[in-house]
Formats: C-alpha cells, sequence, structure tokens
C-alpha cells in the first residue's frame, strides 16, 4: 500500500521551493520591461529609456507649434539646458524670435520646418513671429 502523506509532500516541497526561491528574487526592485529609470518615469513595455548620469538629470525638449498664427503652447515653462523646438503647422512662413530675455532668431520657417532653441540661464524670455507681431509668446527658464 502507498503512503498518501509521501505524495502531498513530494508535490509541495518544490512548490515552496520555488516560491521561496522568487519571493527572494531582485531585492524589492522590479526588474520587468516596465522597470523605472531612477528619475521618477515608468516607460511602457518595450520602450527604452535613456539614463543619465547621476549627477546630471537628462534634458527636456518641450514642443511649441505655429497654428492658426498662434504659438501653441504660448507659455512655456522649463529648466536651464532644455531645448524647446518650433514647428511650423501654418501654410504661412513664421518666425520664432527673441525680443526679451535672449538672443534667437529662428529666420523664416516655411510650412513643416522647425527650429530650435536650447535655454542657457533662469529668467522669462518673450518671443515673437516678425512676420505677424500679434502672435506673441512666453518662455520662463528656471
Amino acid at each position: 500500500m502507498r503512503n498518501p502523506g509521501k505524495k502531498k509532500t513530494t508535490f509541495i516541497l518544490p512548490l515552496l521551493a520555488v516560491a521561496a526561491i522568487a519571493g527572494g528574487c531582485g531585492g524589492g526592485k522590479s526588474s520587468g520591461a516596465a522597470a523605472s529609470s531612477g528619475y521618477g518615469d515608468v516607460k511602457p513595455a518595450g520602450t527604452q529609456a535613456a539614463q543619465a548620469p547621476a549627477d546630471k538629470p537628462a534634458a527636456a525638449r518641450t514642443a511649441v507649434e505655429t497654428s492658426g498664427f498662434a504659438f501653441h503652447p504660448n507659455t512655456i515653462r522649463v529648466k536651464v539646458g532644455d531645448t524647446i523646438t518650433f514647428t511650423n503647422k501654418d501654410s504661412a512662413a513664421h518666425t520664432a524670435t527673441a525680443v526679451e530675455g535672449a538672443k534667437f532668431d529662428s529666420g523664416s520657417l516655411d510650412q513643416g520646418k522647425s527650429f530650435s532653441y536650447t535655454a542657457k540661464q533662469a529668467g522669462t524670455i518673450k518671443f515673437v513671429c516678425d512676420f505677424h507681431p500679434s502672435m506673441t509668446g512666453t518662455i520662463v527658464v528656471s
């Protein structure tokens, strides 16, 4: 006659061993595809986050579009070192020209063309389209 207790022990022990090993792996941090990059962001599975050195966070990129003869958004908040990219979505040409707080001028941007500016110091920058002076915007750099 068989020992019914032996069959349960044979089945349960390997399960307990697997559970103990799985519970102890990873040191409490996620190692899956959606793991944190260490900068407070979690990337969806299948994407990779580029990590900056621990002493210098990665610079951000901010998009500004011209459409309907206006800058969208027309007020932007960035940090020193961040890059702002202006892209013309209108059929008419536009510029992105600093008039206060910085020096940049995109020159004439036809539809689909872009211009980028990297914020160099804290402060407030006012910009305008030279062709359409009612198109204005502000960049607040901290």
